[in-house]
């Protein structure tokens, strides 16, 4: 419970210099709380603490924070700003979210943008006499919340198209690609997540616009 504790402290720290006198216990659970967890036992058994340092990026339970602070009479925001400051200042590389729609948005912006600068999805767009190359209906299915962890990685895989913006003036031999990619992202605990890693598995131009069917595995 080594950077739990850490984190509590500091989080103390910062309330008591704004007047603000707080328990360790009740820092303690309130912290638990905005892990996702029901009470600090919880957390202790989950081992996420041993995983803090690797993580890239963890979303609050903004609602199970201010449920559990209005339970002890603590001001909800005031904790939660803390905390959040608490966890960049002792994990520099760690983005920290109040919510989980911002950072699967991030994810699939991330996604959207490695497909596009695949190597074997260059190689396709060069080809297409076309510019301005995108990644066409991608929606991560993670919007809605968060299942309970249990132990799994989240895995999506993308079968859809890379579309360029046509010259008019050039030669047209196609607008879009048929892409293949995965997005796997590590899953650390049930609000804390690690690297998140993208591999285009295959790339094909439709020629002259051609439909027929793309060979996927």
């Amino acid at each position: 419970m080594e950077h739990f504790s850490a984190i509590t402290f500091a989080v103390r720290q910062a309330l008591s210099a704004q007047g603000v006198s707080l328990p360790t216990g009740h820092a303690q659970q309130i912290i638990a709380a905005a892990f996702g967890h029901n009470n600090l036992a919880s957390y202790q058994a989950s081992g996420e603490d041993d995983a803090l340092p690797e993580a890239e990026a963890i979303v609050l339970d903004i609602a199970l924070l201010d449920a559990r602070a209005a339970e002890l009479g603590r001001d909800a925001r005031a904790f939660a700003e803390a905390l959040t400051t608490a966890l960049q200042e002792r994990f520099p590389n760690l983005d920290v979210h109040s919510g989980h729609a911002s950072l699967v948005e991030e994810w699939n912006a991330h996604f959207e943008d490695a497909i596009v600068n695949d190597e074997r999805v260059i190689s396709q767009t060069a080809m297409t006499n076309g510019t301005f190359p995108q990644a066409d209906d991608i929606q991560l299915p993670w919007w809605d919340g968060f299942a309970p962890f249990d132990g799994d990685d989240l895995a999506f895989q993308h079968d859809g198209l890379v579309t360029v913006d046509q010259d008019e003036d050039r030669v047209n031999w196609g607008d879009e690609i048929d892409v293949r990619a995965q997005l796997t992202v590590q899953r650390l605990g049930r609000r804390l997540f690690g690297r998140c890693q993208i591999q285009v598995e295959w790339a094909k131009l439709r020629w002259l616009g051609e439909t027929g069917e793309v060979p996927f595995p």
